[in-house]
């Protein structure tokens, strides 16, 4: 019998149904989290009053909701492409090895593009920061 394919025959359900929602709610939540912190960020232009220390504070907060969107645009882009892969029918299987990806962890990270294995591997190649 031939596996379910990623996206669904007419009247069947797809394999990567509970993820493609998890992914679409996701997604949703992210956009929801990103369009506050842009309106933050216009509203918090040109507000500061007072001190030194208050403009610094604001700076600050200012450089905290850029780094938070940046992490979100980050994310928002693996959701994306997760999404891309279940209509691809490429979800599930691992971008290093081309091996299938674990259901437990599709489930725990469904955005994921790597196996545990391949994850860590590819973690352990990463450069790190010098202090």
């Amino acid at each position: 019998m031939k596996p379910p394919t990623a996206t669904s025959s007419p009247g069947g359900p797809s394999r990567w149904d509970w993820h493609q929602t998890a992914l679409l709610r996701l997604r949703d939540a992210l956009q929801r989290e990103r369009d506050a912190r842009h309106a933050a960020l216009r509203t918090s232009r040109g507000e500061v009053v007072g001190d030194f220390g208050d403009a610094a504070e604001t700076q600050q907060e200012r450089d905290e909701l850029v780094a938070e969107l940046s992490l979100e645009d980050v994310e928002l882009a693996e959701v994306e492409a997760a999404l891309t892969r279940i209509g691809e029918g490429r979800y599930g299987i691992c971008e290093a090895t081309g091996e299938p990806i674990d259901p437990e962890r599709l489930r725990a990270i469904p955005w994921t593009r790597f196996t545990q294995a391949a994850a860590a591997r590819l973690e352990g190649k990463r450069p790190r920061p010098t202090i």
